[in-house]
């Protein structure tokens, strides 16, 4: 496991961008930056509730995965995609704050398809009956996999408003299809998260590289935009 002292040491130096990459990347800081900045909020996932709970690993969690062996305190937050008001079914996430190390550990993950379909952001018909995925793979020293997380005991529908009458509920923790760890939350928390899941990586990468290094402007576009827009 990466100690905390190796995880503080600066990042190696990036290989020169291509004026081509330098391009798209400025598009989409922008574009994002433009939704942020209209919604006074994530330019995805604008809309949530976020909660506190506990998470851990349970045997059979591989030793390159970082997840707490003792309950460790966790924020969640639970969220539609595009924010379709009331029932509309929507793109559900689900956003995970920990700590190893002492150190932030951000994972999101977002319901999936079915099947084949796995790979890509899908519309969830409701809270309990998503699937919900890193979409990416994680990759450690030793493994790499995608994180599933199979919702128990959440409510029906895909309303916001019917989450925090159904606390307490979690979600099995599944890594290449075995479970790996628990994820539970009791209560709801009056306060906003902004995940930095390539900052706080607890020293895990993402696979492909292609897509961290789209999401990477996305999230700083997201970020300037929302912050821009509480100086109007």
């Amino acid at each position: 496991m990466i100690t905390p002292e190796e995880r503080r040491e600066p990042p190696r130096r990036r290989e020169p961008e291509s004026a081509g990459r330098r391009g798209w990347a400025s598009w989409v800081r922008g574009g994002f930056a433009v939704l942020g900045r209209a919604r006074s909020a994530p330019a995805f996932h604008p809309s949530g509730r976020v909660l506190t709970g506990e998470v851990h690993a349970v045997d059979g969690c591989p030793p390159w995965f970082p997840l707490p062996v003792e309950p460790t305190p966790a924020l969640v937050r639970v969220s539609k995609g595009v924010g379709l008001p009331g029932g509309a079914p929507d793109i559900l996430g689900l956003g995970i704050r920990t700590t190893v190390d002492g150190l932030p550990w951000d994972l999101l993950l977002s319901s999936c398809g079915p099947g084949p379909l796995r790979g890509l952001p899908s519309p969830g018909l409701g809270w309990d009956r998503a699937l919900y995925s890193s979409i990416v793979a994680l990759v450690g020293d030793g493994g790499r996999g995608v994180l599933r997380a199979v919702p128990r005991g959440l409510p029906s529908g895909t309303r916001l408003d019917a989450l925090v009458p159904a606390l307490p509920f979690g979600w099995d923790l599944r890594l290449n299809g075995a479970r790996v760890g628990l994820l539970d939350v009791t209560a709801v928390v009056e306060q906003e998260v902004g995940f930095d899941p390539l900052g706080n990586a607890a020293g895990l990468r993402t696979s492909p590289r292609w897509l961290a290094a789209l999401r990477e402007p996305a999230y700083v576009g997201s970020r300037t935009g929302r912050h821009a827009s509480t100086h109007r």
